[in-house]
């Protein structure tokens, strides 16, 4: 349980970013390390501030450690990313629920909604900030489907949530592995999955993400033709040549990926390439990609067709891809 940290010692350092008695410097300090803007306001007339912050960021996440002092009212503007406080001494007041998150337990904010709640005295936490760009990107490697719809904006957390447990875990490891500077944590690879392990934890927190589908172990002959599928997705398409690729028979194969993918061999390959040029468009800038040779280099033989399920996949156009990764 996260409240096993002890509260002497706030994590995440050597990572200070703050240590200061000043309100204004702590709100603008925030500011500077968030996509959002927030307000800090002190709870009573002559509040001493003791104000703490640790710092350590991944590339798409950050991970605070802070104390107020005092208590003290934070309140943002829309919120970018997934939001969690996970409170290791005092307690978390939500304003708008007026409810409060003690010690040991998490509440977690989707993004697009604001953030107004009060912490209370002496109160620390572990604060992350998790880019939603990140967990769209994890799902579609790791599942190919967006992010579904959340209607719960604020979820209250208890510590024997199983998910939260594991989520301590992972904090308490993350720590460990910034304290020995030069460690793993040093090295983009190791960054990448830690972030990937992340974005599960937050799955199994989030109810309306859990309805994921379950990663299959898949038969040989359905294993052989998804990776032909994979390492030919520029070569003209041939059922037939599958088949042969996977030493069943046709039917036998279209049953397979009915039943453990969901769809159609020729579905499947049309999802793989609009996602391989997803991916292109998202790395490229614009002016290195003509969208209508990507079209005909991955299979489609109109642009018009390859913009129609494009849309359909992603809810945007190839070109608004381009133009909102660069």
């Amino acid at each position: 349980m996260l409240a096993h940290h002890s509260p002497q010692r706030l994590p995440f350092a050597p990572g200070t970013i703050l240590a200061s008695r000043s309100y204004e410097e702590a709100a603008a300090t925030l500011n500077g390390n968030l996509s959002e803007s927030r307000i800090v306001s002190p709870q009573k007339r002559g509040a001493r501030a003791d104000i703490l912050f640790n710092l350590r960021t991944l590339p798409e996440i950050k991970l605070f450690g802070a104390c107020w002092g005092d208590a003290v009212s934070v309140r943002s503007t829309p919120l970018a990313c997934w939001h969690g406080i996970l409170p290791l001494a005092g307690g978390i007041v939500d304003l708008r629920a007026d409810r409060q998150v003690k010690a040991g337990g998490m509440i977690l904010f989707a993004p697009g909604h604001e953030v107004d709640v009060i912490w209370r005295d002496g109160t620390q936490a572990i604060v992350i900030a998790l880019d939603n760009r990140l967990l769209r990107s994890h799902l579609e490697a790791e599942y190919e489907m967006g992010i579904p719809s959340v209607v719960e904006r604020v979820l209250y957390i208890e510590q024997e949530h199983p998910a939260l447990v594991s989520l301590g875990n992972l904090l308490r490891l993350t720590d460990a592995e910034f304290r020995q500077g030069q460690g793993l944590l040093s090295l983009p690879v190791a960054q990448r999955q830690l972030q990937s392990l992340f974005c599960e934890n937050l799955l199994h927190l989030v109810p309306a993400l859990r309805s994921l589908p379950e990663r299959h172990i898949l038969p040989g002959g359905l294993k052989r033709a998804v990776e032909y599928i994979h390492e030919h997705l520029e070569q003209p398409w041939s059922l037939e040549e599958l088949v042969r690729i996977s030493g069943v028979s046709r039917r036998s194969l279209e049953q397979a990926f009915r039943d453990k993918l969901q769809t159609s061999p020729q579905r499947y390959l049309q999802q793989c390439r609009l996602k391989a040029a997803r991916d292109c468009l998202r790395k490229a800038r614009p002016g290195d990609v003509q969208l209508a040779e990507l079209a005909y280099r991955l299979g489609f033989s109109q642009p018009s067709h390859f913009t129609t399920a494009y849309k359909q996949a992603f809810g945007e156009l190839p070109s608004q891809t381009l133009a909102r990764f660069f």
